[in-house]
C-alpha cells in the first residue's frame, strides 16, 4: 500500500512539472519570427560607412523582404526595401557608387531580381 502511494505521489509531480512546462511553452510561443538577420555587412570603398543587408521576416501585418541599411555613427538609415524577395546570392560595388545586389524567392522557382542601387 506505502509502494502504491508513493509510485502516485510520484506520478502526481511528474504530471504537475509537465504541466508547468507545457503552460510555460504555451504562453512563450511565437507565431512569427520577429529578429532581423543581417545577411552581409561591408564596408563601402572610398566612403566613410557601410553597409548591411538584412532579411526581415514577415509578421502579421508585411511580407517578408531584404532591406539596404547605411550604417554610419552608430546610426542605421534605410536605403531601400524589396518586398517578397528572401535570399541575397550575390552583390558587387560598381564603380564608386553603385550597389549591384542579385536577389531571389526561394519560394518562387525562377524569380530573381537584379538590382542598381544609387549610393549616398
Amino acid at each position: 500500500m506505502i509502494k502504491v502511494r508513493k509510485i502516485l505521489i510520484s506520478l502526481g509531480i511528474a504530471v504537475t512539472l509537465l504541466l508547468f512546462y507545457g503552460g510555460y511553452k504555451l504562453f512563450t510561443f511565437s507565431i512569427f519570427d520577429d529578429e532581423f538577420k543581417i545577411i552581409e555587412n561591408f564596408r563601402v570603398p572610398n566612403k566613410n560607412y557601410s553597409l548591411r543587408i538584412y532579411f526581415i521576416p514577415s509578421n502579421a501585418s508585411s511580407q517578408y523582404y531584404i532591406q539596404v541599411r547605411k550604417f554610419e555613427n552608430n546610426t542605421e538609415e534605410i536605403l531601400q526595401s524589396y518586398e517578397r524577395f528572401n535570399y541575397l546570392n550575390e552583390y558587387e560595388i560598381l564603380g564608386k557608387d553603385t550597389l549591384k545586389l542579385s536577389i531571389s524567392d526561394t519560394n518562387q522557382v525562377n524569380l530573381i531580381k537584379e538590382i542598381k542601387l544609387k549610393l549616398p
